[in-house]
């Protein structure tokens, strides 16, 4: 079997760790507006969210603008990543598959969540309230889902297609650990008591979205 060629491995890692890291500058950027929408929707409080979310536009527009060039990075990496040659191709081609199809949801679920703000806010009429319900629970789930697809089961399929070529054990042990947090994620959908499990993949997904972006880059 042979690897696939190293500049081209190398430029992957690039996409998977600059996809990874302008997330993380995105999530920084809605975590420093105090604002969460799960949290809105869970506890019945959107009346008090479409109120804060109106004075923090500037900081969720260019959050919105960091998810979605992070988003589209990973989906680049991860897509050329699973063109790696592998003795389980069908992985990669999952892989690649959640990537794809993961981007779209995760751009869609964006622009939704941010029509809250743009649109909506600062309205806490009856008729916002119960419209800014609706348009959370879509945009909500679309990220959850995406977020599953993309660093939950992109993680793992490419950890074990990868094992033979590119993945050292530990890093296919992280993302076994990854998809198994995300089967739980999803299971956390229809399950109140298991809601949380989304949060923590994203520091173990995205965690290994790092960690695989430098080992590519390093591969020799």
């Amino acid at each position: 079997m042979h690897n696939q060629p190293t500049s081209s491995l190398r430029a992957n890692g690039y996409f998977v760790l600059i996809g990874a890291v302008t997330m993380l500058i995105g999530a920084a950027l809605w975590g420093s507006t105090g604002t969460d929408l799960w949290a809105a929707l869970a506890e019945g409080t959107m009346a008090e969210y479409l109120t804060a979310v109106s004075s923090f536009k500037t900081q969720l527009v260019a959050n919105t603008s960091f998810w979605s060039a992070g988003v589209i990075l990973l989906g680049l990496g991860i897509t050329g990543l699973a063109e790696s040659p592998s003795n389980t191709p069908a992985l990669n081609q999952i892989a690649s598959f959640c990537a794809r199809t993961g981007v779209v949801m995760g751009l869609i679920s964006f622009m939704v969540m941010l029509s809250l703000t743009m649109q909506i806010a600062p309205d806490t009429s009856p008729a916002a309230i119960q419209m800014a319900h609706v348009v959370g629970w879509i945009g909500t789930r679309l990220d959850d889902v995406a977020t599953i697809l993309i660093i939950g089961v992109g993680s793992a399929c490419l950890s074990l297609a990868g094992r033979d070529t590119w993945v050292p054990g530990w890093l296919k042990t992280w993302g076994l650990i990854a998809g198994l947090v995300g089967i739980m994620a999803l299971a956390g959908l229809f399950i109140p008591s298991l809601a949380d499990m989304a949060f923590l993949l994203v520091p173990a997904g995205i965690g290994w979205m790092i960690a695989a972006g430098i080992t590519a880059i390093r591969k020799k």
